[in-house]
């Protein structure tokens, strides 16, 4: 009988945290054409001793993403 290792991953969303959560203000926008909405996100890539953030930023229509930025840290950027 053969076992499928079970995959690696890392749990990284807290949502029970003592933060605010704000109201989702696109909750009933009806997404009808590409750049009327775009979303971020941000993930770190790479191992826990050493990681490198990436945030996206992604059309909602046509789910492409439109922007990224790579950073060792998560320092806000001043060029930008």
């Amino acid at each position: 009988m053969l076992i499928k290792p079970k995959r690696s991953y890392h749990i990284t969303t807290n949502s029970h945290h003592r933060f605010r959560k704000h109201k989702n203000l696109i909750e009933d926008l009806a997404i009808e054409r590409p750049e009327q909405l775009w979303v971020a996100d941000i993930t770190y890539v790479g191992n826990r001793k050493k990681p490198m953030y990436l945030s996206l930023v992604t059309d909602a229509y046509s789910k492409k993403i439109v922007g990224y930025h790579l950073d060792n840290t998560l320092e806000r950027l001043e060029h930008l």
